[in-house]
């Protein structure tokens, strides 16, 4: 069975990374599903709120089962619930568990730091603005429109001990380089940049959208209400 060792800030130091590279995208399922056995085996860890050691880390299919019930609620044409999905949808996914650490945070509760850069989650969320003609994403709030996850991977981090600066190489020192290079691919590849229709202007937006889910991307209810229509044909 695996586990995350358990450790100290004292004794790991805090890993400081910036310039992320963000994929935000809605997939369909199916391809979500393809899309996680394309980059191979990797741990989802649990980083948004204190867990036990058995919280800690779940399985894909576990995610996967997370993200069909979110997609079906929006088929449904109804919106769904944050708080449901933000575990699984706020995560680290990784190729290896020495990337992070269990910091005890009470007898038997811990929250997992990276040590190693991380592949991080987001459950995803953008509003668009009439007065600067704008995308804006990672906003939430009743105006937000829920669009699946946003996977983000860092080009620079600082050592937690020594404090140099390094730029994020495909070296074995960042196993999870690979894998968000295989991520990014995959993208490439069954993902669509998205343009709106919104008060008759194709307008492109900074977001992808996998291929199927053109086939229901109608049943989007925040998209009916705001007046926007994915301006691709299936």
């Amino acid at each position: 069975m695996h586990s995350i060792r358990v450790s100290t800030p004292q004794e790991e130091g805090a890993l400081q990374v910036s310039k992320w590279l963000k994929v935000p995208v809605l997939l369909d399922p199916l391809e979500m599903e393809a899309l996680l056995e394309s980059i191979g085996p990797c741990f989802f860890a649990v980083v948004s709120d204190p867990v036990t050691m058995e919280e800690a880390l779940f399985s894909k299919e576990a995610f996967l089962t997370q993200y069909r019930g979110y997609v079906d609620v929006l088929k449904r044409g109804e919106i769904p619930q944050d708080s449901i999905y933000r575990r699984a949808f706020s995560c680290a996914l990784t190729q290896r568990l020495e990337t992070l650490y269990a910091m005890r945070v009470s007898p038997d509760k811990f929250l997992i730091k990276p040590v190693l850069p991380i592949i991080q989650l987001q459950a995803h969320g953008f509003f668009y603005s009439t007065l600067d003609g704008k995308f804006h994403s990672m906003v939430y709030g009743k105006e937000s429109i829920t669009w699946g996850i946003q996977f983000s991977y860092p080009q620079l981090c600082q050592d937690p001990k020594t404090h140099a600066i390094y730029k994020i190489d495909a070296s074995e020192h960042f196993p999870n380089t690979a894998v968000f290079k295989l991520l990014m691919q995959w993208m490439r590849s069954h993902t669509l940049a998205v343009p709106f229709s919104i008060e008759g202007k194709r307008v492109n937006a900074p977001i992808r959208m996998g291929k199927n889910v053109l086939s229901w991307i109608e049943c989007h209810v925040q998209l009916r209400t705001k007046g926007m229509q994915c301006a691709l044909k299936s």
